[in-house]
């Protein structure tokens, strides 16, 4: 359970969503939408525009995973990964207590959970950094 772990393995899963939401944003809908047919020409830009932020996300998750938490860059991209994903997990908690994402929305509440307890360990294992 070290950053490499963490990094890669976000760098992984963000990259399979990004690409998801970029080239099938109507399977993304499909899966996660409660009504699919809210997607219109609108929200696929917007699906798309999340999608290639989340390939950036992925490609700085991969330069920076040999750099540990060692660097000030690996320690800021463990703090974006801790609170981007608690940001994740209470947007896709209320889609889905408010009836916007089916229930396949609970998995990545799972994972953002995951993830938000690993990078929070890690976090807290760095020494700080006085500036």
């Amino acid at each position: 359970m070290n950053a490499k772990n963490l990094f890669t393995f976000v760098a992984v899963i963000v990259t399979l969503f990004g690409l998801g939401l970029i080239f099938f944003p109507a399977f993304m809908a499909e899966q996660y939408l409660t009504n699919p047919s809210m997607l219109n020409a609108g929200f696929k830009v917007v699906a798309q525009s999340y999608g290639t932020h989340l390939i950036a996300y992925a490609v700085v998750c991969w330069y920076v995973r040999d750099a540990g938490t060692s660097s000030l860059g690996g320690k800021v991209m463990l703090l974006l990964v801790l609170l981007s994903n608690l940001g994740l997990m209470a947007v896709h908690t209320l889609a889905v207590l408010n009836g916007v994402e089916k229930a396949t929305g609970w998995g990545q509440v799972l994972l953002s959970l995951v993830l938000v307890v690993w990078s929070g360990i890690l976090f807290r294992q760095t020494d700080r950094i006085v500036a």
